[in-house]
């Protein structure tokens, strides 16, 4: 039987991590297995009914539990997704999903991913995106990202106005190619080893 699996996410666009997941279960299930269920649910449930609504609607033999560090210690938001788990007396094993400091940080290492995105993949304009080093400290990521998309769309500002880096963001994941320059990044190893550690027990 194919493995089942879900992703309990902060909302609607972190749906890009998605296809994230797929790759690495690509890669590290060994067998067959189902994409991830995202579940949208409405905005500031607390994590623990988004667990139960999740595997209410997508019952699952793995669950994703994404939560950004944002402004917290990756250290606490697991110990927070830890304790919300502990409460359910049947939930399948867990992989937390714990990006520093947003989401968007992850799709900050895809230069050509961003430009294909913004509609330009030709495009030739510098989008200075940060070294791998500094992108899991920068304060706003989402903010970077989407100065990046607007600067590698190249349009003039009247289309510019127009122009909708949150729809676009969308596309990144969908692009990437490779998980190369994602591994390079401490939140994004914790990510992997997980998964690895579930498939070798």
């Amino acid at each position: 039987m194919p493995v089942t699996c879900t992703l309990v996410a902060d909302g609607s666009s972190d749906r890009v991590l998605v296809p994230l997941l797929r790759m690495l279960l690509d890669e590290h299930c060994p067998g067959p297995y189902r994409p991830p269920h995202f579940v949208e649910l409405p905005a500031g449930l607390p994590l623990i009914d988004r667990i139960q609504q999740a595997l209410d609607l997508y019952p699952c033999d793995l669950l994703f539990v994404h939560r950004d560090a944002e402004k917290a210690a990756s250290t606490a938001r697991a110990e927070e997704i830890r304790q919300a788990l502990v409460k359910f007396r049947d939930c399948p094993p867990a992989v937390l999903v714990i990006p520093v400091r947003m989401t968007e940080s992850w799709l900050l290492v895809d230069e050509k991913a961003i430009r294909t995105a913004s509609g330009n993949p030709s495009g030739k304009a510098a989008l200075h995106l940060p070294s791998l080093a500094k992108i899991e400290a920068l304060p706003d990521s989402k903010e970077v990202l989407f100065e990046a998309l607007r600067t590698a769309s190249e349009l003039a500002p009247n289309r510019l106005r127009k122009f909708n880096p949150e729809e676009k963001r969308h596309r990144i994941t969908d692009l990437m190619d490779s998980l190369d320059r994602l591994r390079r990044l401490p939140s994004f190893q914790h990510l992997e080893h997980q998964i690895q550690q579930h498939f070798a027990a």
